[in-house]
């Protein structure tokens, strides 16, 4: 029996020695940034969790003078406006050792790795590839439209060598969503338009439907695309949905090139795979998709032109050129973008949204998938420069089988 005990404490030593080792390794020499705080404790070791800026990942950590006394898994988190800690999450929590039960308390500080230490782990120290559990392509009841998934994870957001609003690069997660493969074209627009007696949208002339433009993406106010969506039973895209859709997952950090993905189809740019100034600076240009088309004039394409040339990984089309799109994000530094004296800094607030893609008359710069451009001079009622597509959380009947 003492033996048998002694056997057994010796295997248990080794396992906590091997524990310890690999705690160690991961955090021994790390320093945390402290991103929110506990707010209370329930029942089988859930944490309400206070942040104030969006949690962008899903494992964090409770955090006392250095060490990590415990992993938070998000489980939901809820906006809660005008507070100073904008969000609060509901989060299961698994100690790092039983005897740190005593020490997770309400006030408690959850943080992360800072982004020197951890920068190098990103895409591999969260979570286990998994495939997706939705189907991969559905069919929108209400408008008809295509929608394509895109599945849960991190990919590369931002742009450190583009404009100032672009900076820094991070990494972001999000959950599954599905977007619109194509945007919304003028016929698909009629149709809402007829549906619920909408007002015609500022681009068409008089008012009236222009016979030979139906493919064609439709131009409205930020006003009349949030109307459409809410039809459809979707809703716009947050600017970081849109740049998950035109670019997959960017780069991953560490790899040999350090280059990022600029296009929807890759790093470098094709005049051939967009509608934008450098498409129509020659006729030879993408002759076969102008003639593909019947199109000799420089101006908008059809919202399917471009597939598969231009499409973005996922099989999202026209993300680069032809219309500008809606985003229902406002035009807002990005986390760690703290330049003040930038003509940008002035623009920021609830007062602009973010339009993203560039137009058929845009330089292969403003095509980038991570350019930004204002959208609502003089107000989001009357700016019609944009098109738009829509997105939609998956649901129970977007589950793969039967």
């Amino acid at each position: 029996m003492i033996k048998t005990r002694k056997i057994i404490n010796q295997v248990f030593l080794s396992a906590f020695i091997a524990a310890s080792c690999l705690f160690l390794s991961l955090f021994g020499a790390a320093e945390f940034e402290i991103l929110g705080k506990i707010e209370s404790i329930g029942k089988d070791n859930a944490l309400t969790i206070l942040f104030e800026s969006r949690p962008a990942e899903i494992t964090y950590y409770v955090v006392s003078d250095g060490t990590v006394l415990a992993s938070v898994e998000i489980v939901s988190v809820v906006y809660n406006r005008g507070a100073r800690y904008a969000y609060r999450a509901v989060a299961r929590c698994n100690l790092m050792n039983t005897e740190y039960a005593s020490l997770i308390r309400a006030g408690g500080e959850i943080g992360l790795v800072k982004k020197t230490d951890r920068y190098k782990r990103e895409y591999s120290d969260s979570r286990s590839a998994r495939e997706p559990g939705y189907r991969r392509r559905i069919v929108s009841q209400k408008d008809g439209k295509v929608m394509v998934l895109i599945a849960a994870g991190k990919f590369v957001f931002g742009s450190n060598d583009g404009d100032r609003d672009e900076y820094p690069e991070q990494i972001v997660y999000l959950d599954d969503y599905y977007i619109d493969t194509n945007e919304v074209s003028n016929d698909e627009y009629r149709k809402f338009v007829g549906a619920v007696n909408a007002r015609p949208p500022l681009s068409w002339k008089e008012g009236s439907f222009v016979k030979g433009v139906g493919n064609l993406p439709v131009l409205v106010t930020y006003e009349e695309a949030e109307a459409y969506a809410r039809w459809a039973g979707k809703r716009l895209p947050l600017e970081e949905e849109w740049e998950k859709a035109a670019r997959g997952p960017g780069r991953v950090p560490g790899a040999s090139d350090g280059r990022l993905v600029t296009y929807p189809w890759g790093l470098e740019f094709d005049p051939e795979r967009s509608n934008c100034a450098d498409f129509w600076a020659d006729d030879k240009i993408g002759a076969h998709i102008k003639m593909r088309y019947g199109i000799a004039v420089r101006g908008l394409m059809p919202v399917a032109a471009f597939d598969p040339e231009g499409a973005s990984p996922y099989g999202v089309v026209n993300m680069a050129g032809n219309a500008r799109e809606w985003t229902a994000s406002w035009y807002m530094p990005y986390e760690g973008n703290r330049s003040k004296q930038e003509k940008e800094y002035k623009r920021y607030g609830q007062q602009y949204k973010v339009v993203r893609g560039g137009a058929w008359y845009s330089s292969r710069y403003r095509v980038r998938t991570t350019s930004r451009e204002l959208g609502g001079m003089p107000n989001l009622h009357s700016d019609n420069l944009a098109g738009f597509r829509c997105v939609k959380n998956p649901d129970m009947l977007n589950i793969q089988g039967d």
